[in-house]
């Protein structure tokens, strides 16, 4: 199983301890916030999104299978016209900044600006991301929609399944599912429901509830077997808040143990 760990897991002046660290436990990927990398105006950093690729492929052997936090700073609502404009077009920006560091999978997380305001449908939004992937489609990228609960502040797309559904309805090569862990424990749910709809997923988060340090748990030993069973490609990414680095390491040994002899 190839292995990646999200940059927002530990600040910034541990960046190099992170690195030698994912290296030499085998991590291949690394998962980044384009805000993490480029706190200001990240989209418009094409070639510094090119050269931060090719650093760290170079020095370290990463490769950089996700971003994450791609609408970090925006406000607005995709169900306010005006906004869902502003904020396609922002996509759109991030789609080419995905392809100047050879990133193919973008997490659509975004809880509050997806959030259903009272008196609507959460299917008017299916016109929204049908754009989406048709433009992620013709960029050669994927959005991956994440599920969120309620516990994210958002009313829409809270489950697994419900992630699994919106993708396979509108059934669009953009679009694919973020398998997010944190979510499937948070809501009781089973690796083995979704064993049909792998085919799906571009892109998993090995997470906890609220962004906590990763737990020992069953569900990441039944999920690796789920992986290995259906012959998944795609990368295992550890997502959490910032650590420390004996922490860091903690969490990371484990998921190497846990997934990458699979």
């Amino acid at each position: 199983m190839k292995l990646a760990a999200s940059n927002l897991g530990w600040a910034a002046e541990h960046d190099e301890f992170a690195w030698e660290l994912m290296r030499e436990l085998g991590y291949t990927g690394i998962e980044i916030a384009p805000t993490r990398v480029f706190p200001e105006a990240p989209y418009e950093c094409l070639n510094g999104a090119a050269l931060f690729a090719g650093v760290m492929y170079q020095k370290y052997g990463f490769v950089i299978p996700s971003m994450q936090s791609i609408w970090f700073g925006q406000s607005g609502s995709i169900f306010d016209p005006q906004d869902a404009e502003r904020l396609e077009e922002y996509t759109a920006m991030a789609y080419e900044f995905a392809r100047a560091c050879r990133c193919d999978s973008l997490v659509f997380g975004c809880p509050r600006q997806r959030n259903v305001p009272e008196g609507r449908s959460p299917e008017e939004a299916e016109a929204f991301f049908a754009r989406l992937g048709l433009a992620a489609a013709r960029a050669g990228v994927r959005l991956a929609m994440e599920a969120n609960p309620p516990i994210y502040n958002t009313n829409y797309l809270n489950t697994t399944r419900e992630a699994f559904a919106l993708v396979k309805k509108l059934g669009l090569p953009g679009l694919s599912v973020n398998l997010d862990v944190g979510t499937m424990i948070e809501n009781g749910e089973n690796p083995a429901d979704f064993a049909l709809d792998m085919k799906y997923v571009s892109h998993i988060h090995i997470s906890e509830p609220g962004l906590g340090p990763i737990q020992e748990r069953p569900i990441h030993r039944q999920l690796a077997l789920l992986l290995g069973a259906v012959g998944y490609k795609g990368f295992v990414s550890v997502e959490m808040k910032a650590q420390e680095p004996d922490e860091l390491r903690r969490c990371l040994t484990y998921v190497k143990e846990v997934f990458g002899e699979v």
